[in-house]
């Protein structure tokens, strides 16, 4: 029905002439436009209970929702993409804002985005967009935490193939939540008047070693540098790899985040244990700008991304495992001890992910926080099934 209404808007019908324009101008049909044109999407259930010692932070809701999107033929040098992304309260819920599933500026009603609206050229080895689009830096990235991702309005130009090495150029000037159907110039931090403009470098030198590096200049907020290596290699033999990771985060003016974060683990046909560290030096949160950052520690709801100086220890374990042919599921069990200076708790996480031929998904989350003050104990339950399609 929201799908239905914002079409009534007229909002599709402008962001379909805006991106189709150009490839007709360019002596392109719409017809051969839409000759190999791609439609994929997804029809999602989100089960999410939050259940606190402090009983009017309780929360719970029913979700029913997915996403549509439609690519014309990207073999060609100019294409366009439009999706959707939806997000329905249905059956009982409680307090559901708290749960981010909908849309908190309407009251938690029902969120219909336009996600993904951009004219893309690309080349061999280079691709150019304008428009709305999803982003996957480490402080400015979709998030998988809910049905609708965040999104970002503004230009993207990738090159890869760069001497083992690929270099994305992005500029933001507008930014839509998780919880909000209108792109506003507004980040995570606060307004971003004059916008972000991002510079990333992926280095892959040799097989065992990748090297990130991301800088991030909001002249109206604060600017921030990422960095993380990551080397993996076979010591003992082929069938375990080691692994030892370092990232930091750093910002600089009107923010104060100074993050180092250590990994290693091993890693195994089936298994992976890994070992992982952070501690925030800054007094300020490091959430970056959009979605979630990207650190070592991160876990459904804990994480060393918080203010007050955190230290975090979590020790992650995947077991993979495939019982039935096409069928693959994960269980994972993850501690963690969180240390800052006005709290310190134990989180104890767990999920179980089911994939059948890549079409029917399961995930079952849950997260236990412990803290010593007991009037802060929580728990989180999510439950998230999708078809593809």
């Amino acid at each position: 029905m929201d799908v239905i209404n914002t079409i009534k808007k007229g909002s599709a019908i402008k962001y379909f002439l805006v991106l189709f324009f150009p490839i007709i101008i360019f002596g392109d049909s719409l017809e051969s436009a839409f000759k190999n044109s791609d439609i994929t999407g997804n029809l999602t259930y989100f089960y999410y209970t939050i259940d606190k010692e402090d009983n009017t932070k309780d929360a719970y809701a029913n979700a029913l929702g997915g996403d549509l999107k439609l690519t014309t033929d990207s073999s060609n040098p100019i294409f366009a993409t439009v999706g959707f992304h939806n997000s329905t309260p249905i059956v009982d819920h409680k307090n559901k804002k708290l749960t981010s599933l909908f849309n908190n500026d309407k009251d938690g009603n029902a969120l219909t985005a336009v996600s993904e609206s951009f004219l893309a050229y690309k080349t061999k080895d280079s691709i150019f967009k304008v428009g709305n689009f999803l982003l996957n830096t480490p402080l400015m990235n979709k998030s998988s935490a809910r049905i609708v991702p965040w999104s970002y309005q503004g230009a993207s130009f990738v090159i890869n193939n760069i001497f083992k090495s690929s270099i994305q150029l992005n500029y933001i000037n507008k930014m839509r939540k998780y919880t909000s159907d209108q792109y506003k110039d507004e980040s995570l931090a606060g307004k971003i008047g004059d916008g972000i403009t991002m510079i990333g470098f992926k280095h892959h030198p040799i097989e065992p070693l990748d090297v990130h590096i991301y800088y991030y200049n909001a002249p109206s907020l604060y600017d921030s540098y990422f960095f993380q290596i990551d080397y993996k290699d076979n010591f003992i033999n082929n069938d375990l790899l080691f692994c030892v990771g370092l990232q930091n985060m750093k910002t600089y003016d009107h923010m104060d985040v100074d993050l180092i974060g250590l990994r290693t683990g091993i890693f195994t046909e089936h298994l992976d244990i890994t070992l992982n560290y952070t501690k925030n030096d800054g007094v300020d949160k490091a959430d970056g700008y959009g979605g979630l950052s990207k650190i070592y520690t991160a876990s459904m709801i804990s994480n060393g991304r918080g203010e007050n100086k955190p230290e975090v220890f979590m020790l992650k374990t995947n077991f993979e495992f495939e019982l039935i042919s096409k069928h693959s599921s994960e269980f994972s069990v993850w501690l963690a001890k969180i240390d800052s200076k006005l709290t310190k708790y134990k989180s104890y996480y767990t999920h179980f992910r089911h994939n059948t031929d890549n079409f029917i998904k399961i995930y079952l989350r849950y997260e236990f926080q412990d803290y010593e003050d007991k009037t802060k104990d929580a728990q989180y339950l999510r439950f998230i099934t999708s078809i593809d399609f």
